[in-house]
């Protein structure tokens, strides 16, 4: 196959979710610092999915800069939705964002979409209440 015969790239908005979180632990163990982060709540917008960010149902745990978050959505509709959320944490002039790529696992139907679909999103740190707010961009 020709360079020219592959695809380009390309990315379509497809949803945020502002996730609110709760009182972060942070420490530094011999070969590394570690962050939990649990959820607090929050909400999921945009043209391809709505709904709400399940409270007490994850965390993001860190470690040197790394993201490893687990926890749940729930759709409009009343569907579950698991997420893995992979990532890095980066500080451009003391201001940190977030480059991630998140893991949907749903239950057939309406919504399976999200497990079949490669998503890269972006991340920025917001207060009052303290959130992060990510958006996210289906692969196309």
């Amino acid at each position: 196959m020709a360079q020219a015969d592959i695809p380009v790239i390309e990315l379509e908005y497809a949803f945020s979710i502002r996730i609110n979180t709760g009182d972060s632990v942070f420490f530094q163990g011999p070969m590394r610092s570690r962050s939990y982060e649990p959820v607090a709540g929050g909400e999921i917008f945009g043209p391809r999915l709505q709904g709400r960010v399940v409270a007490g149902s994850g965390a993001d745990f860190a470690s040197n800069g790394m993201l490893d978050a687990h926890f749940m959505l729930q759709a409009a509709d009343g569907t579950w939705i698991y997420v893995n959320q992979l990532g890095y944490e980066h500080a451009a002039e003391g201001e940190p964002y977030f480059r991630v790529t998140p893991y949907f696992d749903t239950p057939t139907g309406p919504h399976d979409w999200l497990g079949k679909t490669v998503f890269v999103g972006t991340g920025i740190r917001g207060v009052e209440p303290d959130h992060i707010l990510y958006t996210y961009y289906a692969l196309l």
